[in-house]
């Protein structure tokens, strides 16, 4: 599975494009190197991380360290409003966590913890499909006004548009950063790290997705 191929199964999976996507898959200037969260906000984002890819048979994802990924990730390719809505993320989430439970989310037991994070799934998908739709009718007024495609394109990113749930970037970052780690890579996909002769017409087995 090459990292298009994932960007494009993230954004099946959460219903809208993977943030960020855009300075991965292109050459965007950004300040890199300089992570802006604490070790602490990591600590936190891997139990986020493993709530959503919890250890079974196979590593989850904190063994993959995602939470430091996430932080890095987000320092080098969201852009500062992108940056802070993330930070909200966070704090709405250990908001959510004491509102319902009295506790910090990193106490919480296991089912407390799936509980909260499949509701909000489930709203974050919900939002998508609003986000969207606020998005191609954007798109459609725009080319409606517009003459030129460069000129729609700029008058649709003038529009203010609805916001994704606070649970869309945690979901996308927790895939990216498990599926391209190590980890995920090589023991839960399947790895060849030297690929063999092409075998273009092979029955599917039922097994996990290739990672090379």
């Amino acid at each position: 599975m090459n990292r298009r191929d994932l960007l494009t199964m993230i954004a099946a999976v959460t219903g809208t494009a993977m943030l960020g996507a855009g300075r991965v898959m292109a050459y965007v200037p950004t300040e890199t190197g300089q992570n802006l969260f604490t070790p602490e906000d990591a600590a936190f984002l891997d139990e986020v991380a493993e709530t959503i890819i919890p250890a079974t048979d196979t590593p989850g994802a904190k063994d993959a360290a995602a939470g430091a990924f996430m932080t890095q990730f987000v320092s080098d390719c969201y852009d500062a409003d992108e940056q802070a809505a993330f930070r909200d993320s966070i704090e709405t989430l250990k908001a959510e966590a004491q509102s319902r439970y009295g506790a910090a989310f990193e106490t919480l037991e296991p089912a407390q913890r799936q509980e909260m994070l499949q509701e909000a799934m489930v709203a974050a998908a919900a939002q998508a499909v609003v986000v969207n739709e606020a998005k191609e009718q954007a798109r459609q007024q725009a080319r409606d006004v517009q003459p030129s495609a460069d000129t729609a394109a700029s008058a649709e990113a003038d529009v203010d548009l609805p916001a994704l749930h606070w649970f869309t970037p945690l979901q996308q970052l927790t895939l990216l950063g498990f599926f391209t780690s190590e980890i995920g890579a090589t023991q839960v996909l399947r790895y060849e790290p030297v690929p063999g002769e092409y075998i273009g017409d092979l029955d599917y087995d039922g097994g996990p997705a290739w990672a090379t």
